[in-house]
Parts: C-alpha cells; sequence; structure tokens
C-alpha cells in the first residue's frame, strides 16, 4: 500500500490539487455538520487518535463523525466507540481495494460531508479519497516538497516531530477550530482531552482468568505480559531484540517476584515466532497466548497484568486504554512521537545518534537495519537486559495512581 500510495498518488494529487484550485472560487463555505477523519495504517495511530475524536465531539457537538480506515481497524474502532459511522476499505487484493474504495467514497458523497481531517502523514491516499468523495473543505499536514499539497488542502497543518503523535493529531483539530496558526492556545487547549478510559467488567475479567487457568496459571497468580512483536510493514528485525533477549526477561520477571507467570501475546500470523522466543526461556512459568485472544480479551489481559513490556506497537498502545502499568521498548523509533501514554509508563531507546532509523520526512525510507542486513538490530542490540528490568523494577515498585477524571466503560 505504501508503494501504490507513492507511485501512483503525486500524479493523482497535482491533477486533483488544479482542479481544486480553479474550482475553489466556485465554492460555498457551508457549516459543519458532518466530520470524515482519515487514518489509515496502525492500531496504535488510531489508538493515539482518539484523544482528537474526544476534541472533534466536544468543539463540533452536534457534529456527525465518520472514520475511515481499513478493514483489519475495524475491532478497535468498536471498542473505542467515539464515532457516528465508520467506514472501511478492503486492502487484501488490488480488485477489493478499487471497490471498496469506490463504495466509500460514494457513501461519503451520499452522507454530504463538510469536512475531512487527514491524519496520515504526507500519504496521499487520504486526499484522493476525500476529493472522490466530494468533501469541500480538507485538513492535513503540509510538507513543502510536495507543491500540490498546499493547493489541495484548505487548511494546511504544521507537523512538529518535537511533539508526541497524539498532540500533532490534536493540533489539526485546533487548527481547525480555532484558525490560529501559532498555536498560541494549543498547551491549555490539549490538555482538556485525555485518552478514553475502558474498565473491563467483572464477567469480563473472570472469562478472562478462567482462560488462564487453562494455561495452568492461577486465579491470585501475578502476570507479566511480554509483546516481542511489530508491524510487519516497516523494517520489523530493526524493531526487534534478538529472541534470547525477550527470553532472559521473562527469566528475569519471574525471578523478581514469586510465582509471578509470563504470557507472550501476538497474532495468529505472528504463533511461530512467538513460541521460538518462549521456547527460549529457562522458566516454566511462560506461556504462549498469541493467536488465542481478541483484541478486547486482550484489553482485559493488560488490565489484569501487573507489567507489560511491548515492543513500540499497536498492543502497546492498546494496553494505555486501561492505564496498565507499561515498559515500551523502542529499537528503531523515537518515544519522543510513539511513548505510551498513561499514568505509570516508562520508555527504553538506544542512546544512539541514528535513532530514528526512519521518519515521515523520508517517506519511512529506512536507512539502515533493513532485513537484508546482517546486523538489522544492531540498535537494538545496543539496549540491555539490566537497562529494561531497571524500568520494570521501579514500575511494580509504583502504586496505581486513581484519577477522579477518569471514566470507566465496559
Amino acid at each position: 500500500m505504501r508503494r501504490l500510495d507513492r507511485v501512483l498518488g503525486d500524479a493523482a494529487c497535482s491533477v486533483l490539487a488544479t482542479a481544486h484550485r480553479l474550482g475553489k472560487p466556485f465554492v460555498t463555505p457551508r457549516p459543519v455538520k458532518k466530520i470524515v477523519v482519515m487514518k489509515f495504517f496502525g492500531m496504535g495511530s488510531i489508538i493515539v487518535a482518539s484523544r482528537s475524536l474526544a476534541a472533534l465531539r466536544d468543539r463540533y457537538p452536534d457534529a456527525e463523525i465518520h472514520f475511515v480506515t481499513f478493514t483489519s481497524n475495524q475491532a478497535i474502532l468498536e471498542i473505542l466507540a467515539m464515532t457516528d459511522r465508520n467506514h472501511y476499505v478492503d486492502p487484501s487484493t488490488p480488485q477489493a481495494f478499487l471497490k471498496t474504495t469506490l463504495q466509500v467514497a460514494a457513501a461519503l458523497r451520499r452522507a454530504k460531508c463538510d469536512l475531512v481531517l487527514d491524519l496520515e502523514f504526507f500519504a496521499k491516499f487520504p486526499l484522493v479519497l476525500g476529493s472522490l468523495a466530494g468533501i469541500p473543505q480538507k485538513a492535513g499536514f503540509y510538507l513543502t516538497s510536495e507543491s500540490w499539497r498546499r493547493e489541495l488542502l484548505d487548511i494546511p497543518g504544521f507537523y512538529n516531530s518535537y511533539f508526541h503523535t497524539s498532540d500533532i493529531f490534536l493540533s489539526l483539530v485546533y487548527l481547525c477550530a480555532t484558525g490560529d496558526p501559532y498555536y498560541l492556545g494549543f498547551n491549555d487547549w490539549t490538555a482538556r482531552y485525555q485518552y478514553p478510559r475502558i474498565e473491563p467488567s467483572e464477567l469480563e475479567r473472570a472469562k478472562l482468568r478462567a482462560r488462564l487457568g487453562g494455561h495452568g496459571i492461577g486465579c491470585g497468580d501475578p502476570v507479566f505480559v511480554i509483546n516481542a512483536n511489530t508491524s510487519p510493514d516497516l523494517a520489523p528485525e530493526a524493531r526487534k531484540w534478538p529472541k534470547e533477549r525477550y527470553a532472559q526477561l521473562a527469566d528475569a520477571l519471574v525471578a523478581h517476584t514469586p510465582n509471578a507467570r509470563v504470557c507472550f501475546i501476538g497474532a495468529p500470523n505472528e504463533l511461530a515466532y512467538v513460541r521460538s522466543v518462549a521456547g527460549l526461556c529457562q522458566t516454566p512459568r511462560r506461556h504462549v497466548l498469541a493467536g488465542e485472544l481478541s483484541l478486547r480479551e486482550l484489553l482485559v489481559l493488560f488490565a489484569e497484568s501487573k507489567l507489560v513490556i511491548s515492543n513500540d506497537s499497536g498492543p502497546m498502545h492498546l494496553a494505555c486504554l486501561v492505564d496498565a502499568p507499561i515498559v515500551g521498548l523502542f529499537f528503531a523509533d523515537t518515544p519522543t512521537l510513539f511513548a505510551p501514554i498513561g499514568t505509570r509508563v516508562r520508555c527504553v531507546a538506544p542512546k544512539l545518534y541514528s535513532i530514528p532509523l526512519f521518519s515521515v520526512y523520508n517517506g519511512k525510507d529506512v536507512a539502515v537495519g533493513k532485513p537484508s542486513s546482517e546486523v538489522s538490530n544492531a540498535a537494538a542490540c545496543a539496549v540491555t537486559l539490566e537497562t529494561v528490568m531497571t524500568e520494570a523494577r521501579e514500575l511494580l515498585a509504583m502504586r496505581p495512581v486513581l484519577r477522579s477524571t477518569d471514566a470507566g466503560r465496559s
């Protein structure tokens, strides 16, 4: 998808930008009654964007909010439950992609939406889809090397890589709502919006504990979760520790806490890799749950866990929704942009000039650490087991922080 976006996107957007410029004098501004938010890549990014959805609901209380994403993200939108209508593009085959893109464009055109927020950083597809849907106002992030983008965007946002991605997303909503290009009130404004807090029901917790019991995990056993996986579409090997490090981490956690159990998680297609990692553990108190849990059940597991240690990934951000204690491992990207957000979080990243290994400014082209390289995880190897365990021990010593602003939802 990223390659297709690069190859075809520039030409399509240049044509659409010209048409947009020629037709702009004839467009009459209208009230914003229906808003479309587009975010396609990454379950974690959608969670990170949840504060922006809350801000849209607050600023435009009477507006209908639509969300457009890939079919693989349906479950997380249902968990968040922050939108009025969701539309899905199926990228599984070229035929399915074309068919569903046209269907979504037609549905948005029928809905007569007024404003689209493109939360993909510099991708072309959302703006093409917004144009096909006939949405008159487009907001997105502006890149100087793409001259057409300034023409196509009615509200060009400023991408500031010194801020967390959650705040970057919020900055676009702020710009739409206030028109303030200097963001003078931005810091106070962002303080109003937090992640949704989701509280699993007692029934969900009981079912999860029963499932864990099938693995020999007692009801009172402390549970640690390790997620050794990353998204497969962007240099996954550069974003992982060597397998033996995760296994050593599991052994160290069990040694630290009596009766503790370590659960390795992952999607069904990650099962073989997760088993290979767990197989290197010395402790018998490690368990492979990869492929067994739905997204909702995974959320409940995080709520039941004493600690989650995760590579930078969607599950790491999912754990934020239950305010789990989290150690985030950043071996290729930077926690400045993607750190977990919660009351008990820590981040570990190599202290190297090469980090991040890729960025939105270079089209996420991985300069080093490509899968063909024999030292693809050299940056990750710079992070020691003791560094991660130091952060883990500090979190385990902390008491949960109760916040009166948290809104539990089942």
